[in-house]
């Protein structure tokens, strides 16, 4: 399912309405799944189980320790659920937890649960996904019955009541749009009540809990470094590499000198869509949290805490936890300015903040779509431009160069400038184009136009010097030239869609056509640069880009992709 399909709750009720009783329980199921656990469709059909004798669970999912059931109720005409309702439902799914009523499909996962029933560090979440409101009053007294039941049963893992109404619903769509999938869930740290201070904004629908904890209980949480991403979604940048000085100090500092660490360290900052610090009990509960500031630095550590086989460090860290409200508009923005302003010690670029935007969380999705692409948007040690990976700022100034006719301002490069002006970020990544449905002529056919082409002219090897001396700063007018004559061509002479566009814009055909024609064209754009003049200079101005668009041929440009087309269709039907 495409996370990114909804905008909100009332829209999704509306779509999902439309669709056979069944149908629209298994979207509004898979939708709060794959919400929460990033699922692929094949994974969720093996978890899904609703039907006959289903014993009251529709989907199920086991995460480590960490067990879930789900049971969806969609209604079109959202309305308060009673307590009778639910506990008559619960009731089924008491008696299939306990054996009681069999369920084959999911006998391996009550085998897990019952091998879990006893461990005081595992947890099964009893979600309920639903259209509906459910009161606060009803939720903590299903809760009080679960805790009943389990204390009846004997089992210590703990037991909760999830509802995924209606207001958690527009958090899911919230968290979907802006690319904040997996849900990290519940998670306890154990804290010192006499060092912590709890602050509560009920006018801005703000909380914060500042405290000290031991680093090893964030630490703990993380099976490999590579499950820490999940807790990264909201920082506006992936991890920069541990090669930095900063990183290595912090680690060094965890490892040799632990009893010093909180003194000579900022802390940590995460969201979370809920918290609750328990004094008495010393537990700080958070649900989803994310690490929106100190990312860098908790990957450091698990680097460092790996390499001492996660043995005891009384390291301890300043933590900050807050929890904002979910909003599309001022508290999305709001989330961004606390982000910009707690981040010091690695400078957050423009771009950085737009790396969350719905938009770009979309494109990530659509890109797979029509061909083998992967799109980074965020900056990151790990993601390098290449053929089939985009990145985002080069992206922005090469569709910025070509939607505009703009090869002088690519030889400027100010990339920065298009993320932070409303107006030129809303011309590259135009929001109407990018939410329509994905088709032949749809905005990420052109983005990925853009990028073949700049790939593909990175390859050529031009006869001349001076055409390679010159070639990094003509590349922007050669991309800008090939660009505007391809994508007009396109629309007269291609009758493929859009999968079969793109493996022609990577096909050998297609390639020896561009290097026949890019070779010309470079040479007669090296050879308007006027020899008086700083060629650098002479590119960054408008009149340059005018100069070499009139020297360019079109003719030509048809003639060389009509002979690629003619040997790529001979391919394509012998592939076919």
């Amino acid at each position: 399912m495409d996370l990114t399909q909804f905008q909100s709750v009332d829209q999704m009720i509306f779509k999902l309405g439309m669709e056979p009783d069944k149908v629209s329980t298994r979207l509004l199921t898979e939708f709060c799944a794959s919400g929460r656990f990033r699922l692929s469709l094949g994974d969720f059909d093996k978890q899904y189980v609703d039907g006959p004798d289903d014993g009251g669970i529709d989907f199920f999912h086991v995460d480590g320790k960490r067990l879930f059931v789900f049971q969806t109720k969609f209604c079109e005409k959202p309305k308060n659920v009673g307590l009778t309702e639910i506990l008559h439902e619960l009731k089924k799914i008491k008696n299939t937890l306990t054996g009681q009523n069999p369920n084959k499909k999911i006998s391996d996962f009550i085998t897990a649960m019952h091998a879990s029933a006893t461990d005081d560090y595992a947890s099964l979440e009893i979600v309920w996904a639903t259209t509906n409101h459910v009161p606060e009053n009803v939720s903590v007294a299903v809760q009080d019955d679960l805790h009943s039941w389990r204390k009846s049963l004997g089992w210590k893992m703990t037991i909760e009541f999830i509802p995924h109404d209606y207001r958690e619903l527009e958090g899911l769509i919230y968290d979907c749009q802006h690319g904040y999938v997996p849900y990290t869930g519940k998670r306890v740290l154990h804290v010192d009540p006499t060092e912590c201070m709890e602050l509560l904004n009920h006018g801005l629908g703000a909380q914060a809990v500042i405290c000290t904890v031991n680093v090893r209980q964030i630490l703990s949480w993380f099976p490999d470094s590579q499950s820490i991403d999940g807790f990264l979604q909201k920082n506006v940048r992936d991890f920069l590499g541990e090669a930095g000085k900063i990183n290595r100090e912090i680690a060094t500092s965890y490892r040799s000198d632990p009893s010093w660490f909180w003194y000579k360290h900022n802390g940590i900052i995460m969201f979370a869509d809920a918290l609750a610090l328990d004094r008495a009990s010393g537990e700080l509960v958070v649900r989803n949290p994310q690490v929106v500031n100190g990312g860098q630095t908790l990957k450091a550590l698990y680097l460092a805490y790996m390499k001492d086989g996660k043995k005891d460090n009384d390291a301890c860290i300043l933590l900050r936890v807050y929890r904002l409200s979910h909003d599309f508009g001022p508290g999305y923005k709001r989330s961004l300015q606390i982000i910009s302003a707690l981040n010091t010690q690695n400078k957050i670029n423009p771009s950085d903040l737009r790396s969350t935007d719905p938009r770009q969380v979309r494109l990530e999705r659509l890109f797979p779509r029509i061909g083998s692409y992967r799109y980074a948007r965020k900056r990151s040690a790990d993601l390098k431009a290449s053929a089939n990976t985009v990145t985002m700022r080069n992206l922005a100034i090469r569709y910025h160069v070509c939607s505009k006719y703009a090869p002088h301002e690519g030889v400027e490069g100010k990339v920065e400038e298009l993320f932070e002006e409303e107006s030129r970020y809303n011309q590259i990544f135009d929001e109407g184009a990018i939410n329509k449905d994905l088709g032949d002529n749809h905005i990420v056919c052109k983005y990925a136009t853009c990028w073949s082409i700049d790939q593909s002219i990175k390859k050529i090897d031009f006869p001349t010097k001076k055409t390679n001396e010159f070639f990094p700063l003509l590349k922007w007018f050669l991309l800008a030239d090939i660009y505007s004559k391809l994508w007009s061509w396109k629309q007269t002479r291609f009758g493929y869609n859009a999968a079969v566009w793109i493996q022609f814009l990577q096909s050998t055909p297609f390639q020896v056509a561009l290097n026949r024609y890019s070779r010309t064209a470079v040479a007669k754009g090296a050879a308007m640069i006027p020899g008086y003049e700083e060629p650098r200079a002479f590119l960054k101005r408008k009149e340059a880009a005018d100069r070499f668009k009139i020297q360019a041929g079109t003719k030509r440009f048809s003639a060389e992709m009509n002979a690629a087309l003619k040997a790529f269709a001979k391919q394509y039907e012998l592939m076919s």
